[in-house]
């Protein structure tokens, strides 16, 4: 049987009248998307401890409240002051929200992008910036402000200028780039070996945990011993790399079980069980429940 397409977040879910309410504060086209208020839109779509993939690349700016957010199971908080930039593919899951949060974003795939020489500028941008969360001075966090409402602006005109557009999204990816070097230049400056490593571990963790589980493989690519590899994750982050493997593997089941049409013994497979029995007791070990009583929970 051929299996089904798993569903992503992406711009035509946001899209559906019938899941965000309230377009006057959002557009949304086939490659870019703009969110003027998080607030204001009346959403079904975000739960909270439930883990969504987001299939476009996203910058979003603070502007009130905060959030706390796992990002590729990495704990971020969202405040005033802070510019998000998550590249494609992304799991989030939102664990608290202050009820005056508020932020703008813009959503986009690399089609939209007029960037030569980055076919994946979201991919190169994130090998420069490890925390994809930057702090903004008061000037900068002004001038980003003006970004968005400036193309908030033309995105009010009855035709959607398309290349305006494009040239914007560039002077602000740029903008953001030149940012993120510079902070990529600061944290290699104080962070310790030890937490360079534990963070080259956890983007290869994302990368590879579908299909490898075996802690030789990634001690390998960090050209390190599986004993000391395990000795360092423990040291920065008090969890071993078996625990963190396995909280890859339990979050791309979640969002597999809640956001697409595969069936278990489906998901089983799409994430290298030796069958749907060894991966249903995999799941209640790690989650509590069956992935059954998990899909149809609220």
């Amino acid at each position: 049987m051929e299996k089904k397409t798993p569903l992503n977040i992406g711009l035509d879910i946001l899209d559906n009248p019938d899941i965000v309410q309230y377009n006057e504060f959002r557009f949304i086209s086939p490659h870019f998307g703009f969110v003027n208020s998080f607030a204001k839109l009346k959403s079904s779509l975000i739960v909270l401890d439930q883990p969504y993939r987001i299939k476009e690349g996203r910058v979003a700016i603070i502007k009130q409240g905060c959030a706390r957010v796992l990002i590729n199971l990495i704990e971020q908080t969202f405040e005033p002051n802070k510019l998000l930039l998550i590249v494609p593919n992304s799991i989030l899951q939102i664990t608290e929200v202050s009820p005056d949060f508020d932020m703008q974003m813009v959503a986009m795939d690399n089609d939209f992008l007029l960037l030569s020489g980055k076919d994946d500028f979201f991919t190169h941008l994130s090998q420069l910036q490890k925390n994809i969360i930057l702090s903004l001075t008061p000037q900068k966090n002004k001038q980003f402000l003006s970004y968005f409402a400036l193309m908030w602006d033309i995105l009010q005109e009855p035709a959607f200028h398309r290349e305006t557009m494009q040239h914007l999204l560039t002077s602000l990816l740029c903008n953001i780039e030149y940012l993120a070097q510079n902070n990529n230049q600061k944290e290699q400056s104080c962070q310790t070996r030890q937490e360079e490593i534990f963070q080259r571990f956890i983007s290869l963790v994302n990368t590879y945990s579908k299909k490898e589980r075996n802690v030789s493989f990634y001690a390998d690519k960090l050209c390190l011993t599986p004993r000391y590899l395990n000795t360092v994750v423990r040291q920065a982050s008090q969890q071993t790399v078996m625990d963190w493997i396995n909280q890859s593997i339990i979050l791309e089941a979640k969002v597999l079980l809640k956001h697409s049409n595969l069936l278990v013994y489906q998901i089983s497979d799409e994430l290298n069980f030796p069958n749907p029995s060894f991966f249903c007791k995999f799941f209640k070990r790690m989650a509590g429940m069956t992935p059954h009583e998990y899909q149809n929970s609220k």
